[in-house]
């Protein structure tokens, strides 16, 4: 699936982890090496968003660490995480329309942040347990 035809697929997964499955679900949207993930559970409408760190990407990506960085902390992301470096932030999804806002969103953290073409193949996994 091209980055420019995910949106409605990246809705239907938020809602699904909010309303489906078990605690333990999980979406991760990728292109390569890189990703955002989200993680939640059935009955609670936060999110949790994680996206990863520059520093673990290729070196022939040619994405500068602190582009990403300043970019993310400007979309409300904070830096964490004990042996991998992430960058996360909650989200709430409350309603379609929000999930419709966070898809887009998401879409825009790769393209925007980190440069993934419009026309590049994503690959989005779904796991509700």
């Amino acid at each position: 699936m091209k980055l420019a035809d995910a949106a409605e697929e990246i809705r239907c997964g938020l809602l699904d982890l909010t309303r489906e499955g078990g605690p333990g679900n999980f979406m991760v949207v990728s292109s390569g090496d890189i990703y955002v993930q989200f993680a939640g559970s059935p009955g609670n409408p936060h999110l949790l968003c994680e996206s990863i760190s520059a520093k673990y990407l290729p070196k022939k990506l040619k994405i500068s660490s602190v582009a990403v960085k300043k970019k993310l902390k400007a979309l409300g992301f904070t830096l964490g995480g004990d042996e991998i470096e992430t960058f996360s932030r909650t989200y709430e999804i409350l309603t379609e329309k929000r999930a419709k806002e966070v898809a887009k969103l998401a879409l825009g953290i790769l393209k925007d942040v980190y440069g993934v073409a419009k026309d590049a193949e994503l690959q989005i996994e779904l796991s509700l347990e």
